[in-house]
């Protein structure tokens, strides 16, 4: 019996009965209670605490969502911690502390309440003068999946860039001025990289901003493709409708908002609600697949 090419022996053939019928795992719309302790504990060691659920994802590499890992990165007082990842761009937000971070032989400082990003592939050092606790939210699942380097020429052309506290609140205090319908999901600042200023994202992939809603408020209910990472950063008696289940906002903790499920936030509190989201909203951009609807 004649031998098998080796190329050809590897082929696999599947006749499908049902149209896109694709077994993987839906995204579950968890809430990181567990790694904000862990994270906020005051003997936490510096260095990365992930929001990690391969396991409910089915993946085989850490992720929080298909295309996203978040991680909280806690830095001690006088301390240091270097990293280098495979992601085409990193955004963090500063929950607490103040340090500096250098990249691409360039340094800035940073205090809470202040965003930047980050080329993805580049070695990173972060050092904290107060005792530092920031989130991170990169695309290196997206990388994993598809086998992929980051390309280092263009993933360089994203530069170190700071969003600073003062100057985000100027922005939205001037997107409150404003009269006349809502026409986007909340009242936000969009944090833009110049790399990305025309597609109005912040990386290729991730678009990073500060959402916003007034106390006694009720956002419209809405959905999208694209998946939603939300830190609550100021979110007393706020809570959140996703496909009709209440999720109650903790502090400084992240929560998934699925693909596709139709969500609402709803402030309670006696103050403004602010977060953190960032979102693979890039990705749906470039595929011509975010399908924004209201759904009230």
């Amino acid at each position: 019996m004649a031998t098998l090419d080796p190329a050809r022996a590897r082929a696999r053939f599947y006749a499908p009965e049902v149209a896109f019928d694709r077994p993987v795992l839906k995204v579950p719309a968890a809430v990181f209670w567990a790694e904000r302790q862990r994270a906020f504990a005051p003997d936490a060691p510096t260095g990365f605490v992930p929001l990690d659920q391969s396991a409910a994802l089915g993946s085989p590499w850490p992720a929080t969502t298909p295309t996203l890992l978040a991680r909280y990165i806690v830095v001690h007082a006088g301390d240091h911690f270097a990293h280098r990842l495979a992601s085409s761009g990193e955004v963090y937000y500063v929950i607490r502390g103040s340090g500096d971070t250098r990249c691409k032989d360039e340094g800035f400082t940073w205090a809470a309440g202040d965003a930047f990003c980050l080329p993805g592939g580049e070695r990173v050092e972060h050092r904290a003068r107060d005792a530092a606790i920031l989130m991170q939210v990169t695309n290196e699942p997206e990388l994993s999946y598809l086998r992929a380097e980051p390309d280092m020429g263009l993933a360089a052309a994203i530069q170190p860039t700071l969003f600073p506290a003062e100057e985000i609140g100027t922005y939205l205090r001037n997107v409150h001025g404003r009269n006349g319908e809502q026409l986007a999901a909340g009242k936000s600042v969009v944090l833009l990289s110049g790399m990305m200023e025309e597609r109005r994202l912040t990386t290729p992939t991730i678009l990073a901003a500060i959402n916003t809603l007034e106390a006694g408020a009720d956002q419209r209910p809405h959905k999208h493709s694209s998946v939603a990472l939300t830190l609550s950063i100021m979110g007393e008696g706020v809570y959140s409708q996703v496909d009709g289940q209440k999720v109650d906002w903790l502090p400084d903790t992240m929560f998934v908002t699925p693909p596709g499920a139709v969500h609402s936030h709803h402030n309670r509190g006696a103050d403004m609600m602010r977060s953190f989201v960032a979102q693979d909203t890039g990705l749906h951009t470039q595929l011509r697949t975010t399908n924004f609807s209201w759904t009230d």
